[in-house]
C-alpha cells in the first residue's frame, strides 16, 4: 500500500487523462522529457522508463524504484512490529489500562515515523509556492530522515519483541562530555540565521542537559524544572532580539543543566509526557505549514525564515517523539506486563550467510557490467553535466559498497557455520588490527613521505570517475607528506587489516597457551605469516618501486597493481581459510566418537 501511495503522491505515478494517437493503447518510452542531469528527485540516473495509457503515466528509473522499495519495506516491517509489541502487552496485562495506554504509545511512536515517510513522499504535491531547489532538497532529506529513523526503530522493536534491551541500561560520564561537546560544537558551526538559531538553542539546550548528567547527576532539585522553563520560555520571548548573539549559548546550556537536575527528579510517567509535549510541539509546525501552504507566524520573521525554522524543528523533534514513545513502551512492558516476550527466530534454511553472498554478487557484479557498458555516463565530462558524473558515481559506489559489505557478511557467517574457528582474545585482535592497519596505511599506497612534484593545494576532493576509485581524497603537504585514499583503498584497508590482526591473535593465542600445537596448526601459522608479509609487499607502493628497479613499465598500469594486491589479499584469506581448518575451536567435539 504504502509503495503505491509513494509513487502517487511524489507524483511518478499520475492519473490524468492523455488522449493518445488512434490504434495505440500505451506508448513505452526509454527516453526522458528533459536532460538526465535536470531530473528530480528520485528520478535520478540513467535507464529511465515510462508506460504511458490513456489515463495514467509512470516514470522509472532504478533509483527511484530502490528508494520507493526499499522505504516501503521498512515501513511496512515497521507497521508489523508494532502491532506484535502491543498484542504482547495486550496478553501479559495486569491491568486492564494497559491496552488502552499500549494503543496510544504504540499509535504515537509509529505516526511518527510514519507521517515522516509520509510527508517525504508527498513534498512535491503539496500546495506550497517557494523555491523549487529547496523544496528537492527538502523532498531528499527528508527521505534520508525516514530511512534513518525506520531503520533505527525496525531494530529497536525487534530486539524489544525479542526481550532483549537495545538501549544501554547507563553511559559512561566520559561519553557523555564527549556527546555534549560535540553538539555544541556542530551547533557553533551553523551559520547564523533566524531558523539555525532556532536549532542552536534546542542543541545547547540538549548538550546542557547531557553535561548535567554526566557530571551533576547528584544534585538533583524539583524547583531545577521550572526554573528551566521559566529560562526557555524567556529565550523564546526574546529571540528576535538575542538570536544571532553569542548569548544563545550560556542561556541554554543553563536551561539545559538546569533541566536535567530537575527532569530526573519527577516521576518516569511524567517524564515520558513532558517528551512528549515537547517533542509534537517541535514537530507540528512544520507538516502543518506544508499543508497549509504558508508558515505558521512567529514574531516578524520573512515567509522564507518561518518555513526553514519550521521543518529544521519538525526533523530534529522527530527522533525525539519516536524515542518517547519507544520509552512509553518499555514502561507498560516493565511495569504493567507479566509475559515473557516470545522470541522470533527464524530457522535458516540450508547454508547461513548464503542469501548475503548471492545478493552482495548480484549488486556488485550488476554495477560493475553497468560500469563497464555505460563508462561515459562517470568520465566523459564533455558530454555530461558534472553534477551528474558526481551523483551516477556516488549512486554506484554506494551500491558497490553495500554489495560487498553484504559479500564479506555472507563469508563470514558461512566460514563460522563451516569450521568453527579458534576464538581469539578481542583485546589482542584490536591491538594487532590496528598495527596492521598502521603498516598497511605506509606500505598500501595510502600514506607517502618526501612528496614533491605536482601543484596540488592541500585538500583536494576528485568526485567523479571510476566506481570505488571515486570519490577520492588527497591530502598533499610537500615535501612532508601525501595521503590518498578512496573507497576501494579504504575496504581493502579494513579487510586485510581484520584477517592480519586476526591470524597474529591466533598465533599469539596458541603459542601462550599451554598446549601442544599440532603439527598441522604449526604448518598453518607459517602459512598465515607467510599471508600476511605479500599483502604489505604487493601493494601499489611497493609495486611501483619494483617496476621502477626492474624496468617494467607493465607494473605501472592499474589493473597490474589491483590484480596483484586483490592476489595478496586473496592469499591473506585462504591463510585465515587453512587456519580457521586446522586450528578449530578448543571446545570441538566429535560427536561420532
Amino acid at each position: 500500500m504504502y509503495f503505491f501511495f509513494f509513487q502517487y503522491a511524489d507524483r511518478l505515478l499520475i492519473f490524468t487523462r492523455i488522449i493518445l494517437p488512434s490504434s495505440v493503447n500505451f506508448i513505452l518510452s526509454t527516453s526522458p522529457p528533459v536532460n538526465p542531469t535536470d531530473l528530480p528527485f528520485p528520478l535520478w540516473g540513467p535507464f529511465f522508463i515510462s508506460f504511458t495509457t490513456s489515463f495514467m503515466t509512470w516514470a522509472i528509473t532504478p533509483v527511484s524504484l530502490a528508494i520507493s522499495i526499499f522505504l516501503s519495506f521498512l515501513v511496512g516491517l515497521n507497521v508489523t512490529l508494532y502491532i506484535i509489541y502491543y498484542r504482547l502487552l495486550r496478553l501479559g496485562a495486569r491491568k486492564g489500562l494497559v491496552a488502552s495506554l499500549g494503543l496510544i504509545a504504540t499509535s504515537l511512536s509509529c505516526s511518527c515515523e510514519l507521517f515522516t515517510a509520509l510527508i517525504s513522499s508527498a513534498t512535491v504535491s503539496l500546495p506550497f509556492l517557494f523555491s523549487i531547489s529547496f523544496m528537492d532538497r527538502l523532498s531528499e532529506g527528508l527521505v534520508v530522515l525516514a530511512i534513518s529513523l525506520l531503520t533505527l526503530s525496525t531494530f529497536v522493536l525487534y530486539n524489544e519483541v525479542n526481550g532483549n534491551k537495545p538501549f544501554p541500561q547507563s553511559i559512561k560520564p566520559t561519553i557523555k562530555i564527549i556527546i555534549a561537546l560535540i553538539i555544541v560544537l556542530v551547533a557553533a558551526l551553523i551559520p547564523a540565521n533566524p531558523a539555525f538559531d532556532l536549532v542552536k538553542i534546542i542543541g545547547y539546550t540538549f548538550a546542557g542537559g547531557i553535561l548535567a548528567s554526566a557530571l551533576l547527576g547528584k544534585i538533583k532539585k524539583k524547583i531545577f524544572f521550572p526554573i528551566s522553563m521559566a529560562i526557555i520560555v524567556l529565550e523564546i520571548v526574546l529571540f528576535p532580539i538575542i538570536y544571532n548573539s553569542m548569548l544563545i549559548l550560556p542561556i541554554s546550556l543553563t536551561a539545559g543543566i538546569l533541566g536535567e537536575l530537575g527532569f530526573m527528579t519527577l516521576k518516569k510517567w511524567a517524564r515520558l509526557g513532558i517528551m512528549h509535549v515537547t517533542a509534537w510541539t517541535m514537530i507540528m509546525p512544520g507538516p502543518i505549514s506544508l499543508i497549509l501552504g504558508y508558515p505558521i507566524p512567529f514574531f516578524s520573521f520573512t515567509f522564507s525564515q518561518l518555513l526553514q525554522m519550521w521543518i529544521y524543528t519538525w526533523i530534529i523533534g522527530t527522533p525525539i517523539a519516536w524515542y518517547a514513545g519507544i520509552y512509553y513502551l518499555q514502561y507498560l512492558r516493565d511495569s504493567m506486563s507479566e509475559i515473557n516476550l516470545e522470541r522470533i527466530r527464524v530457522n535458516p534454511r540450508g547454508t547461513p550467510g548464503l542469501t548475503w553472498i548471492i545478493l552482495g554478487l548480484i549488486t556488485t557484479i550488476s554495477q560493475i557490467a553497468f560500469f563497464i557498458t555505460h563508462v561515459g555516463d562517470y568520465v566523459d565530462y564533455n558530454g555530461f553535466d558534472y553534477n551528474f558524473l558526481v551523483e551516477m558515481t556516488l549512486i554506484t559506489t554506494s551500491l558497490m559498497i553495500a554489495g560487498l559489505v553484504s559479500l564479506s557478511y555472507g563469508i563470514y557467517e558461512l566460514i563460522k557455520f563451516k569450521f568453527n574457528p579458534p576464538k581469539v582474545s578481542r583485546r589482542d585482535f584490536k591491538i594487532f588490527t590496528l598495527i596492521y592497519a598502521l603498516i598497511n596505511l605506509l606500505l598500501g599506497g595510502i600514506v607517502h613521505f618526501d612528496v614533491n612534484g605536482f601543484p596540488y593545494p592541500h585538500f583536494y576532493t576528485f568526485l567523479f570517475g571510476m566506481p570505488l576509485g571515486a570519490p577520492s581524497v588527497l591530502i598533499y603537504y610537500p615535501p612532508f607528506v601525501g595521503i590518498e585514499f578512496d573507497p576501494l583503498k579504504i575496504l581493502q584497508l579494513i579487510a586485510v587489516s581484520i584477517m592480519g590482526g586476526y591470524i597474529i591473535s591466533a598465533v599469539k593465542l596458541y603459542y601462550s597457551s599451554k598446549r601442544r600445537v599440532p603439527k598441522s596448526g604449526l604448518s598453518s601459522l607459517a602459512l598465515g605469516a607467510i599471508g600476511i608479509c605479500p599483502q604489505c609487499a604487493i601493494s601499489a607502493y611497493a609495486t611501483a618501486l619494483l617496476s621502477f628497479n626492474l624496468g617494467f613499465s607493465a607494473f605501472y598500469s592499474f589493473s597490474n597493481q589491483l590484480i596483484l594486491s586483490l592476489t595478496a589479499d586473496s592469499l591473506l584469506f585462504a591463510s585465515v581459510l587453512y587456519l580457521a581448518y586446522k586450528l578449530p575451536s578448543v571446545c570441538r567435539i566429535n560427536i561420532k566418537k
